[in-house]
């Protein structure tokens, strides 16, 4: 055929002969070896004879055999394969064989299970079967072995079983396991060793004429690939393309470009013209693959200048069309460019490509942005902004292509103020983004909070007249109403609501509205209110109810008034169009004219009430009346204003309060309330006070006659000195915070907050973990109780150790933690660098949702205190932690003392508060004797405050000043 002859490169035959092959091992992973391999050359002979009890015990007699056979049959239908195994051992081992289908299965079935164990028992089986007895393995046994060793992922023994086979002439067709031993060679990176087991093959296929021990053209190319990207050798690559030509394997793409990437590498033009002409003959075109591949040896070889001459050939073969070259080539010229700060270089690949692509070609598709998206791949998005600057030096021009990708990064990693910068210069250079990208990047800003960059993004989109601004307005409207910053949400309105794109409704009015009232800003409710009404958006019930919750938080009830006659010209007018005027709104009204005193006003709500026929609940009136004016007298009302008075007695009449006794009973129920509860809470006290002298009577009676209720454990926790497992144990100075519950077997920690449970003390270093169980982890968040321990820090032996990360959860913004400005707390939080990555990792728990936020909410709640950053904050939480939630307007907190070695992963996190004691400060010379005796360190429990002097608690029930051997 023509194409043997055009790809003989060399003119010598490979060798007949068989080479001399040493014997094979069964590698060291078959530790110890099972069965002992023998070499193939007669051991020497010996004088001495075989000891006769040797030649009894390896001979077995055929009733013996039958048995041995029958116990391996039937532990391979019963899955015994232990004892499977012990049977054919027993036979092998007097060089005895069991038949060929329980050989077969006994290696099936080993190769089938899943430990390696049993894989080198298959193994081991399978070379003494080939060595001694080759024709009891069938083909399919062994090619379910090496399939199993793929899976493994064990090289080793699957070369060691292939050398076997070769070296003792049992040839199994190259299509059972050929395509794996290829497969698990470029798993493990071993081609070479595939190279070795190739040429054997090539050899006996010549050689003996076996046709079945053909290669095919897979691994062929793996030979090649061995011989071209691993030896890099031209005389050892021609070898293989003539090999292949001497057994009739006609070559594809691949071989092709494994010697394109060799000539490449090496510098042979030549040879690169001749395997283009070659290509063509055999009917390829100028694939991708060749492409790749002479790229790769060029980068390799560091001949930028061919790297770039092959990309813009390619280009203009391509007519127009996607070169279909991989992420993995343009990340190898990246990497080739910028190694030597080429950054010239790869800007006029850039350009020059530009020039010879399509203007109809999509962006994406470009050389440009697969450049620059390689460049952002493996990090570099800074040298990608570097190589848009040469460009834009050399004066070339820059398609969109090549922005996306930035803007992708900058997206990615929140840059965002330096995002918005770039899309200003595409903007200036006459490109147009998409709605798609800004999108992008408006959600990116308004999550790092970056609401300039956000309103600058928008104003853009505006102004490049893209249709379709919903999805963008939404977003800025949703983050700024999370972030509570309603003054940015009108002002960001007042920009946009003359855009027809822009579709804005009263609900978005009412967002601002009810955010400024729920700030406490009424003037600027009041004011966006006025500004709602002058753009003719109609107010609905809504917006009433906004402002009057304001309204009356401010006890502004005046305003209220003024929205009532508002509301009732509306509803006289035009029937309340827009209005809802149902139960939410007239208690809303009521109530807050009932606490003005505006009861005509009262009164008119009543009336429209009961004519639209809505449901009112008098109590709550009824209540607010009394609140605010139970001192009212009517003859002081007569004097001002007879109107008023009759409103007056109207309401009390609706209400039912015109009674006296009725009013002498709302009059006295908070005074009778208030000396009810004052009574409950001095029988609470006094019941408190007197439980508690006679625990500590019983405890301390209990502590002085039984000495032996000291002991060294606590559950799983080891109770040491200073510490003691009850009152009279350890020292005195610890005996108040630390204590064994007896009925849960919890070693506890008491402070002015709670009992929280000692998970472990070490004594080496004196610290001790403690849980708090509203504490939140990753698993469960809840809302968290206050914690502190003690109110007295200087009568505390505690203190926080450094190794502490407290994180508050679920802040509210105008939380001091926030506010640099705000006393002792102010600039308490870290959320920079890895301390933001803290709160992240907080809110990617599944339990976040136990809080009231999603998963992955935005860390703006979140506030992290990091103490070896700053122990010397204002807030002062070291060494002694105060730590109140309800003033800090947090929903829970929790403390990290360590990250398990993964920061990225918060649960492998350990939660807990690390606390540090000093034990040199609370010596006890009697103690190690004391100790040494059997005995236990304590105290004189009886003996009140003024004495609590030294005592060894000793096992057998006394207590002694001295030690328990008396």
């Amino acid at each position: 055929m023509a194409w043997r002859r055009s790809v003989y490169f060399i003119h010598r035959y490979l060798s007949s002969s068989a080479p001399e092959t040493p014997p094979p091992t069964l590698y060291s992973f078959l530790q110890p070896t099972i069965f002992a391999i023998t070499n193939t050359t007669p051991p020497p002979t010996t004088t001495a004879s075989t000891p006769p009890q040797r030649q009894q015990q390896s001979l077995l007699t055929q009733d013996h055999i039958a048995t041995l056979e029958s116990t391996l049959h039937r532990s391979l239908l019963a899955d015994d394969t232990d004892e499977a195994w012990k049977s054919f051992k027993s036979l092998t081992s007097s060089s005895t064989f069991p038949s060929k289908s329980l050989t077969n299965s006994l290696i099936a079935h080993l190769s089938s299970l899943p430990d390696t164990h049993n894989l080198k028992r298959a193994f081991a089986s399978a070379v003494f079967c080939i060595r001694n007895n080759p024709r009891l393995l069938d083909f399919d046994t062994l090619h379910s072995l090496l399939a199993s060793m793929n899976r493994a992922n064990a090289a080793a023994p699957a070369f060691s079983l292939l050398n076997c086979m070769l070296t003792h002439r049992f040839f199994m067709p190259f299509s059972l396991w050929g395509p794996i031993l290829v497969d698990i060679s470029r798993k493990n990176g071993s081609l070479l060793a595939f190279l070795r087991v190739f040429r054997e093959c090539c050899r006996i296929a010549v050689d003996e004429k076996l046709e079945f021990m053909k290669p095919d053209v897979a691994a062929c190319n793996a030979a090649l690939e061995a011989s071209c990207r691993e030896l890099e050798s031209l005389a050892e690559a021609e070898t293989v393309i003539q090999t292949m030509a001497v057994l009739g394997v006609r070559p594809d793409e691949l071989s092709f470009g494994f010697l394109a990437y060799l000539y490449a590498l090496k510098g042979r033009n030549d040879k690169i013209l001749e395997l283009k002409d070659l290509v063509a003959r055999f009917g390829f075109s100028n694939t991708p693959i060749l492409s790749a591949n002479l790229i790769s040896g060029y980068v390799k070889s560091g001949n930028l200048e061919s790297v770039s001459e092959v990309i813009l050939c390619c280009l203009r073969e391509a007519n127009g069309e996607d070169l279909n070259l991989s992420e993995q080539t343009y990340c190898e010229v990246v990497n080739g460019f910028l190694k030597d700060g080429c950054f010239k270089g790869l800007a006029n690949l850039i350009i020059e490509a530009q020039k010879l692509e399509p203007a109809t070609i999509k962006a994406d598709k470009s050389i440009g942005f697969c450049v620059i998206n390689a460049c952002v791949d493996l990090g570099f998005s800074d040298k990608a902004h570097a190589v848009l600057d040469q460009m834009d030096a050399q004066g070339g021009a820059v398609g969109l292509g090549v922005y996306i990708p930035i803007l992708k990064a900058y997206c990615k990693e929140y840059r965002t103020a330096e995002a918005t910068q770039l899309v200003m210069e595409i903007s200036n250079a006459g490109l147009r983004l998409d709605a798609g990208t800004y999108d992008e990047l408006i959600e990116a800003s308004m999550t790092s909070q970056d609401f300039q960059s956000a309103f600058t993004l928008f104003r853009d989109m505006r102004e490049a007249r893209i249709l379709d601004l919903k999805g963008s307005y939404l977003t800025i409207m949703t983050g700024l109403m999370e972030n509570q910053r309603p003054e940015l949400m009108a002002a960001f309105l007042d920009e946009v609501v003359e855009d027809p794109r822009v579709e804005v409704k009263t609900h978005d009015w009412n967002s601002i509205i009810h955010a400024f009232c729920k700030a406490g800003r009424l003037e600027d409710a009041k004011r966006t209110f006025r500004r709602m009404i002058f753009l003719q958006f109609e107010p609905n019930d809504q917006t009433y109810l906004s402002l009057i919750n304001g309204y009356v938080t401010g006890e502004k009830y005046f305003s209220v008034l003024m929205l009532w006659n508002e509301v009732r010209r509306k509803i006289s007018t035009d029937c309340g169009q827009g209005i809802k005027f149902d139960h939410n709104l007239v208690d809303a009204f009521l109530y807050a004219l009932v606490k003005g005193g505006f009861f005509d006003a009262v009164m008119q709500v009543v009336e429209k009430s009961q004519e639209m026929k809505i449901f009112v609940d008098k109590w709550r009136y009824k209540q607010a009346f009394m609140e605010t004016h139970k001192k009212l007298k009517i003859s002081k009302l007569r004097k001002r204003s007879f109107r008023k008075m009759e409103a007056l007695i109207a309401f009390k009449n609706w209400a039912g309060l015109n009674a006296g006794g009725d009013l002498w009973l709302f009059a006295v129920l908070p005074t009778f309330y208030s000396v009810i509860q004052k009574c409950m809470i001095i029988l609470v006290v006094v019941v408190v006070v007197v439980v508690n002298n006679i625990v500590f009577t019983v405890y301390g009676a209990a502590d002085q006659m039984k000495g032996s209720s000291c002991h060294d454990t606590c559950g799983a926790v080891a109770v040491k000195y200073p510490f003691g497992s009850g009152y009279g144990c350890g020292h005195p100075q610890f005996g108040r915070y630390v204590r064994c519950n007896a009925h849960s077997s919890t070693l506890e920690l008491s402070t002015s907050t709670g009992v929280y449970n000692i998970t472990s003390i070490d004594y080496t270093t004196s610290t001790l973990i403690v849980s708090d169980p509203l504490m939140s982890t990753c698993n469960s968040m809840q809302n968290s109780g206050s914690f502190s321990l003690q109110d007295r820090p200087a009568t505390t032996p505690f203190t926080l150790s450094g190794d502490n990360i407290f994180v508050l959860l679920g802040c509210s913004t105008t939380s001091p933690l926030f506010d640099p400005d705000y006393g002792e707390y102010g600039g308490f939080c870290d959320t920079r660098g890895s301390r933001s990555r803290v709160c992240r990792g907080m809110y990617s728990c599944k339990g976040v949702t136990g809080i009231g936020l999603p998963q992955n909410a935005p860390p703006s709640t979140c506030c992290v205190y990091d103490q070896q950053q700053y122990s010397s904050s204002a807030i002062q939480l070291a060494p002694y932690m105060i730590l109140d939630l309800p003033k800090l307007q947090c929903s829970s907190y929790t403390s990290i003392y360590s990250f398990g070695g993964s920061q990225g992963d918060p649960m492998k996190w350990r939660f807990g508060i690390s606390l540090q004691y000093n034990a040199s400060s609370y010596p006890s010379p009697r103690c190690n004797d004391c100790e040494t005796s059997g005995g236990f360190c304590g105290f004189n429990a009886g003996g009140g405050l003024d004495d609590q002097s030294f005592a060894c608690v000793c096992r057998n029930g006394k207590n002694t000043t001295t030690t328990c051997f008396g």
